[in-house]
């Protein structure tokens, strides 16, 4: 590969790395839009179902026996949960996605000979 297209490629290496570092932990980031759309969805979610003419589908509240303060503690709970399992997982795939760009990069410096 001629040396162009090697300096054109550690330059998007160091793009995606940037990119990555700078998106990572959403969550974190954006914690009170996560709270306040999780208040909403729990207050929200008991009550809801499909109102549709050809639908005879019940809520989750008329369905279960639990009071409404229940299931918007479940529905809190399982929310909470869901939020938890998402962060660890995207940071597991950015870590991983991450040490093979760090790797590219190394690669593709080793190969320009560009010693840092």
């Amino acid at each position: 590969m001629p040396h162009y297209y090697k300096e054109k490629e550690l330059s998007a290496v160091n793009g995606k790395i940037e990119t990555i570092i700078r998106e990572s932990n959403f969550i974190q980031k954006n914690i009170w839009k996560v709270i306040g759309f999780g208040i909403i969805v729990s207050l929200w979610a008991p009550t809801y179902s499909n109102r549709h003419s050809l639908s005879r589908r019940k809520s989750a509240l008329d369905i279960s026996n639990l009071s409404y303060y229940e299931l918007v503690l479940l529905t809190a709970i399982v929310f909470t949960v869901i939020c938890v399992l998402t962060h660890y997982s995207i940071k597991y795939q950015d870590g991983k996605k991450l040490k093979q760009l760090h790797t590219r990069k190394l690669e593709l410096e080793k190969e320009l000979n560009i010693v840092n």
